[in-house]
């Protein structure tokens, strides 16, 4: 039989979570629930007829602008990056996610509320080892300030780099993504802003009405101004590193290879999930 590490796993049960959605406001209710071997991640729209489902793959990004959007037909869902994160980071490989709505809830800005509800659940191994991608040559994404390529490697690792300006938002970190790293060193990192301004033009023209010092880091004239501070010395950095876990688990696959990035965001990691997908080959494990 081959090592548990190897096998892919769902869910032993359902885990709901409900909360404020980040850009409607509305409250919003988000389940998790098991799937078959080799079904991924799937988003369910629940509130909508026939209740239609969307791959959470790279194919069926339709949006990419501050934050990832996935649709199918008539039937899209946003903002689900930090979702995919914590199925990622927790070692899920199938589940479904069902939401009623377009976005899931935003909790605290980060993946750590999403991380207690899987591990209040439960994951359980499946039959069948799991599917790795990786590439033979690197795969390089080049959009005006940002660059983001993956470099062949054993293991799945991150190195990133944020520069918005001198001193605080110059930040560089780096880690083998694991299930151990992923929670302990990644998992709480906060979304942020470093333009208090801008958030309050996005909350004046109503496209984020559910943001609030509670759900993310939030910078005024160079200090933090949200509620408990910095939960990282580096938490920006960190947080960028979520959204790529999130963003490339659109590859489909286990991910192998080592992504290094400068200045990245949701435009660019997907750009790099769907170049992966072009030249990846994919082995069980």
């Amino acid at each position: 039989m081959p090592p548990l590490s190897n096998l892919q796993h769902t869910l032993k049960r359902s885990a709901n979570f409900s909360g404020i959605s980040l850009h409607t406001g509305i409250r919003a209710r988000l389940v998790l629930r098991p799937a078959d071997e080799d079904t991924g991640f799937v988003l369910r729209r629940v509130d909508l007829p026939g209740k239609p489902e969307i791959p959470a793959i790279a194919d069926n990004v339709v949006d990419v602008r501050r934050a990832t959007t996935l649709a199918v037909g008539n039937a899209h869902v946003h903002t689900v990056e930090h979702v995919l994160a914590a199925l990622y980071g927790m070692g899920v490989d199938n589940a479904y996610i069902e939401l009623d709505g377009a976005e899931p809830p935003i909790a605290d800005g980060s993946s750590e509320p999403f991380i207690q509800i899987i591990r209040e659940a439960g994951t359980v191994p499946q039959t069948l080892t799991r599917t790795i991608a990786y590439i033979d040559q690197p795969v390089t994404v080049t959009q005006e300030e940002t660059t983001i390529v993956l470099l062949p490697e054993e293991n799945y690792r991150i190195s990133c780099t944020v520069a918005f300006g001198p001193g605080f938002l110059t930040q560089f970190y780096s880690t083998e993504i694991t299930q151990k790293s992923f929670v302990e060193e990644l998992s709480a990192a906060r979304t942020f802003c470093p333009d208090y301004e801008e958030i309050e033009s996005l909350m004046e023209a109503g496209l984020i009405r559910g943001a609030s010092l509670d759900n993310a880091m939030v910078l005024k004239d160079g200090a933090i101004i949200s509620k408990d501070g910095l939960r990282f010395a580096d938490e920006c950095v960190r947080h960028k590193m979520l959204d790529i876990v999130g963003d490339l688990s659109l590859v489909g696959h286990r991910l192998r290879g080592h992504v290094v990035a400068l200045k990245p965001g949701h435009p660019s990691n997907v750009a790099l999930a769907r170049n992966i997908r072009e030249h990846m080959r994919v082995e069980r494990a």
